[in-house]
């Protein structure tokens, strides 16, 4: 059930994100401000969390991305940012492939 909120909630920020016009720059701040003024029942699954995360500065051109670790795939370990070649660039990809 908590993974179907979290996806609910996604797909709310997404979908307004994309009806507030994406092409007026980072809509991250109207977003915030649609949603507090929304009752709490009405908002997003963990929105604390979301807007903090929401309202972080992105890293300047040029700037490096910040480190992360993330779980592997079959949960047996981690794999952090920072391991990989720290002298190159690196892409990251996100998305479903099935």
């Amino acid at each position: 059930m908590e993974r179907i909120a979290i996806v609910t909630g996604l797909i709310f920020l997404v979908s307004a994100a994309v009806l507030m016009g994406c092409r007026r720059g980072d809509p991250a701040d109207q977003m915030i401000k649609m949603v507090d003024a929304m009752p709490p029942e009405d908002r997003p699954y963990d929105w604390a969390r979301t807007k903090a995360l929401m309202a972080r500065r992105p890293p300047a051109v040029g700037e490096p991305a910040p480190d992360f670790t993330l779980k592997t795939l079959d949960g047996s370990g981690t794999v952090t940012l920072s391991e990989f070649h720290p002298d190159r660039p690196r892409v990251l990809i996100f998305g479903s492939y099935t």
